[in-house]
């Protein structure tokens, strides 16, 4: 196997030389622009012809193991999954303090291994509430009823979902 290899390579630097060579001896013109691309095609026939005989042989995808690329694949499938998260989080809590309801802490739970970003529940805490001057209701009632139409605005959950903490 090594003394193909090293033909190969011998090959592909014997057709770069020639066409090195012959390109020092040609003057400038159409004829050096069409002899290029002559000898770019066949460096590119000699860099390819070893390809159809690695096929030909007995080659199976299954002898090529890829539990390493699974593993690193479900780190990054996890790691996007906690940031979609965290910017729900966020994003929720922005909305929630833009229509007048301050310190109101929102929990965004998920499945952090699954390839699509599926949300379990949504726990909204509102012991800490300040209710500014922007707010329209001062009821914890309305308020709930407020929050939970800005969460099912901003969130694919059911209402079933989302749980108040007082």
């Amino acid at each position: 196997m090594f003394s193909s290899l090293s033909g190969w390579v011998l090959s592909i630097a014997g057709v770069i030389s020639l066409s090195v060579i012959v390109e020092l001896i040609l003057p400038e013109g159409q004829l050096n622009k069409y002899i290029r691309g002559i000898f770019s095609f066949i460096i590119m026939l000699v860099i390819i012809a070893p390809l159809p005989s690695l096929v030909g042989k007995n080659f199976s995808f299954s002898d090529i193991s890829l539990n390493e690329h699974y593993e690193l694949q479900e780190d990054y499938i996890y790691q996007m999954n906690v940031y979609k998260t965290e910017a729900l989080q966020n994003d929720l809590q922005r909305q929630i303090k833009e229509h007048g309801y301050e310190n109101v802490t929102v929990s965004v739970s998920s499945e952090n291994y699954s390839t699509s970003f599926n949300i379990k529940a949504i726990y909204v805490e509102l012991s800490n509430l300040v209710i500014t001057s922007e707010a329209e209701h001062t009821n914890i009632l309305d308020i709930e009823k407020e929050i939970l139409k800005i969460i099912l605005a901003h969130a694919k959950v059911d209402e079933a979902e989302v749980h108040f903490e007082r």
